[in-house]
């Protein structure tokens, strides 16, 4: 399993984490998502096989534009 975290500034609020654990749940291989409201950060669980742009292209079809990766 491989892990991927993003630092998103807009997260707000429980929207915010709703439509972006729904959009990145989708994309194949995925397996866990966890949204920090407070550190505005997406904590991505993935089998592996997972590139990071499709990640990042998941947030940013939830609306959400301004992605980093985190270390």
């Amino acid at each position: 399993m491989a892990t991927e975290q993003f630092l998103v500034p807009q997260l707000s609020c429980q929207h915010c984490v709703n439509a972006v654990t729904k959009a990145v749940s989708k994309v194949q291989g995925v397996q866990n998502v966890q949204v920090n409201l407070s550190e505005k950060s997406v904590r991505i669980e993935h089998d592996g096989n997972v590139a990071v742009s499709a990640l990042v292209a998941a947030i940013n079809d939830a609306g959400y534009t301004d992605v980093s990766v985190l270390a």
